[in-house]
């Protein structure tokens, strides 16, 4: 094999945990990509999707592509005053929601599984006293703290090796019902237990974060917060999420046949995208034919670390908790390599990054290895983990004259600010990186994350990194790839789709040795 292919190097987040259909816009398949649609018209807030257009979005809108900043944001008000009527008007009543008969239903419930009269009695309250508003903009605009059980139910569902099974739109169990009705009551039988309720934030931390909450602006006027307090109990909590999901069964389902198309949207993407095991083939033969020699991944999931572990040494010590891996290929590397700590980096702990030192079966040279993964909400993570790793490539270095370094990471810069930061740092530190233009692009849709609905990314995060000439690199990189493609992805087109399943695209590259 030629020594300089041997060296070619990927680095993928994989989007391990995909078990949403109607999270992303993206390209799946007819006749999904149709239905999906007609789902985002009726969930997804107007409003919500234009305060997250682009500035090129809004000049396209406005027709004026010279159009200044300011110019942009009076015609954006202008549409997100239209979204918010738009919104106010949109959906059922609270009264059309929640019927009589669905109230009943709850009665008996709670009577079966002994519940506390309290919980029941104020919720029936709130729907008597504003049982003629439309509920669709508070359901929109709620404290985040009041969906928290979502994340609850999925973590608990994945730490049992299973997928949500719940018959809501964001899962790929199925919808059971034959109508909106039905939908309601099968999901209510499935949620509320005493188990569910264990999942539930303190009731402290939900009713401070009503302080943030505008009630009259959701409820009219002299609607008061103390009427949302009966939400924060443990109860309350599970009401509220019963209701926000009952929400969009309503809205989806007001033509009957849309439940069995859903069904089939889930149907199939449960046999493609949302396969682990057909993503994890689809990721293997890619590498496979990119001739691969090192792959770091971020958010690797079982089954395709069982699929890369076919080809490459076993991960052995590594930390598995984020799927943060450095995988080496078993004819390339010798196969006893050490795994190494970050001292003083507590995310470390939670499989953040992953180091290890190896030695190359064709050059006798020895490599530090590392993938990092930023966090989502914070890019200097991610300047801190590549500072960390430097710190103990050079205490390594002292030990091994000579030894190269190779970085994959998901820095999570979500800008070209975040972006230009890290150049500057990695600048600072001896190292350098790929450039290759956005490797994340995609549209949230439906999420309970509210401020994310609809918000467009297209941002460069993936990077290789490895050591400036002058800093003791012998390598640089060549033949840069995006998607597996030497050719730019197409800005238009958000993923995932059933050719890239993630949300970002892989950067590869040969690793060649300079002359």
């Amino acid at each position: 094999m030629n020594i300089f292919s041997a060296y070619s190097v990927l680095t993928s987040n994989i989007l391990g945990s995909f078990t949403d259909p109607f999270e992303f816009q993206g390209t799946y398949g007819e006749p999904t990509d149709g239905i999906r649609q007609t789902v985002f018209e009726q969930v997804v807030s107007q409003e919500a999707l234009i305060r997250n257009f682009s500035d090129e979005k809004v000049r396209f809108l406005l027709n004026d592509s010279s159009a200044s900043k300011e110019e942009v944001r009076a015609y954006q008000k202008i549409l997100i005053d239209a979204a918010i009527v738009h919104d106010q008007y949109h959906g059922p009543t609270l009264s059309e929601m929640v019927t009589p008969d669905l109230l009943q239903k709850l009665e008996n419930v709670w009577k079966e599984q002994n519940l506390d009269p309290k919980d029941l009695k104020n919720f029936i309250s709130f729907v008597q006293k504003y049982g003629n508003q439309k509920i669709f903009r508070l359901l929109r605009n709620n404290p985040k703290e009041f969906l928290g059980l979502d994340k609850a139910l999925r973590d608990r569902a994945a730490r049992s090796g299973k997928d949500l099974e719940l018959s809501i739109l964001s899962s790929t169990y199925p919808l059971k019902g034959k109508n909106i009705q039905e939908l309601k009551i099968d999901l209510m039988e499935q949620l509320f237990s005493k188990e569910t309720f264990a999942l539930t934030k303190s009731e402290e931390i939900l009713t401070k974060s009503l302080t943030t909450l505008d009630v009259e602006k959701y409820l009219g006027i002299g609607a008061k917060t103390q009427d949302l307090e009966g939400f924060c109990t443990p109860a309350g909590q599970v009401l509220f999420y019963w209701l926000y999901q009952s929400l969009n069964l309503h809205l989806v389902a007001q033509d009957s046949q849309m439940i069995d198309q859903i069904n089939r949207v889930k149907e199939l993407f449960v046999k493609t995208l949302g396969n682990p095991a057909a993503r994890a083939q689809l990721l293997k033969e890619k590498i496979e034919g990119g001739d691969f020699g090192v792959v770091f991944t971020q958010e690797c999931d079982a089954a395709v670390r069982a699929a890369l572990e076919e080809t490459f040494l076993p991960l052995g010590e590594q930390n598995g908790g984020d799927g943060t891996f450095v995988f080496l290929r078993k004819d390339l590397w010798a196969p006893h390599y050490q795994v190494l700590s970050l001292l003083g980096y507590s995310e470390s702990l939670k499989g953040k990054t992953n180091l290890v030192l190896a030695t190359s079966l064709l050059t006798g040279e020895k490599f530090l290895l590392a993938s990092c993964h930023g966090d989502s909400n914070n890019a200097a993570d991610g300047r801190l983990q590549i500072s960390l790793i430097m710190d103990l490539f050079t205490k390594e270095a002292d030990k091994h004259p000579g030894l190269q370094l190779i970085l994959g990471a998901d820095a999570n810069t979500k800008s070209p600010e975040e972006v230009t930061l890290l150049r500057e740092h990695l600048s600072q530190l001896g190292l350098t990186a790929t450039s290759v233009g956005p490797t994340t692009i995609k549209q949230r849709m439906v999420t309970v994350q509210h401020a994310k609905a609809g918000r467009a990314a297209i941002d460069e995060e993936d990077f290789l990194i490895t050591l400036k000439p002058q800093s003791g690199g012998r390598y640089h990189f060549t033949n840069l790839t995006v998607g597996f493609s030497k050719e730019k992805p197409d800005l238009s087109r958000p993923l995932p789709d059933l050719d890239h399943p993630s949300d970002h695209y892989p950067v590869g590259a040969r690793f060649e040795k300079l002359s």
